[in-house]
């Protein structure tokens, strides 16, 4: 009887155990078929998006006979690296590249030295009408681009820089939402940091370049880099206010050059394959501190 008692009580003690640790392992288990149906599902979308590039970059090292051959071949029977130093020499390649790379760089860097101060103005100065100003600057991201192209169009016409390199740049270099975006790190800033500066005697234009500036680098790394890229990828406007071939950006000069190589499918992926790489390549120089930003936005939120 005493062993019978013994065994009762002890099946009755263990068989709680038993339930309590069943539904652990069942939820471990269900978490990591969740995690893994999630990777899964993530690489499946990352080579659906990056078929496209992946096939655009075989056929710029094909022959031109190879990218019209069917069934498709996926690689090249002989990689002709040479195919991009065609593209190069073909009509105004090299000239167009030029032009969008300039541009792009001189509107990225103006979007930091002008809209910065602008940025830090609305943070950290108090005057008369702050909000409101910083609430107009927020109203002109609700304004698309194509309903103010007339306009300008008239203004640089007016000024005599219609084909030049002051059309393309001078109207970009200062963006709403980079304003917005240096505008919110600023803030983020602790005053006491700011105050530290202010009592050793530094004015707001050396609080600006000093500390704030530099302390927001995830922020202007970003607002760069959607800057370049922005004005990379603009194709209406280029086409709007330059006139002569070699005054063309990449995009608008992508056109002219399918119009005159459209029948060869080598040439034109490897010109395609050059416009994107440019993004690319910007994005890998920030991609730290893109990271960055994105780390400090998430924990402030």
């Amino acid at each position: 009887m005493h062993r019978s008692a013994g065994s009762v009580a002890q099946s009755i003690t263990a068989e709680p155990v038993a339930h309590r640790r069943v539904p652990v392992r069942t939820r471990a288990l269900r978490r990591r078929a969740g995690l893994g149906a999630w990777a899964a599902l993530r690489l499946a979308l990352a080579l659906l998006v990056a078929l496209p590039f992946a096939w655009m970059v075989l056929t710029s090292l094909k022959s031109s006979h190879e990218a019209v051959t069917w069934p498709p071949d996926l690689l090249p029977s002989v990689w002709r690296w040479s195919n991009y130093a065609e593209v190069w020499r073909a009509g105004s390649f090299g000239r167009w590249l030029f032009n969008s790379l300039a541009v792009a760089t001189a509107v990225a860097i103006g979007n930091v030295a002008l809209g910065g101060p602008a940025a830090f103005a609305f943070a950290r100065l108090r005057f008369p009408g702050r909000n409101l100003l910083f609430f107009s600057v927020l109203a002109t991201l609700m304004i698309p681009g194509e309903l103010t192209l007339i306009p300008v169009f008239f203004i640089l016409s007016r000024l005599g820089w219609i084909n030049t390199y002051l059309a393309l740049i001078v109207p970009f270099l200062v963006n709403g939402y980079s304003v917005f975006l240096l505008r919110q790190f600023f803030e983020g800033i602790p005053e006491s940091i700011t105050d530290a500066a202010t009592l050793d005697g530094a004015g707001p234009v050396r609080l600006f370049w000093s500390v704030a500036l530099p302390m927001a680098r995830p922020a202007v790394a970003v607002s760069m880099f959607l800057s370049f890229v922005g004005t990379w990828n603009s194709y209406l406007y280029p086409l709007v206010v330059t006139r002569s071939v070699q005054m063309r950006t990449i995009t608008v000069g992508l056109s002219l050059f399918q119009q005159e190589y459209g029948s060869n499918w080598v040439l034109l992926m490897g010109a395609a394959t050059i416009i994107a790489a440019v993004p690319v390549v910007a994005f890998l120089i920030v991609e730290r501190h893109l990271t960055d930003a994105l780390t400090v936005t998430d924990q402030r939120g």
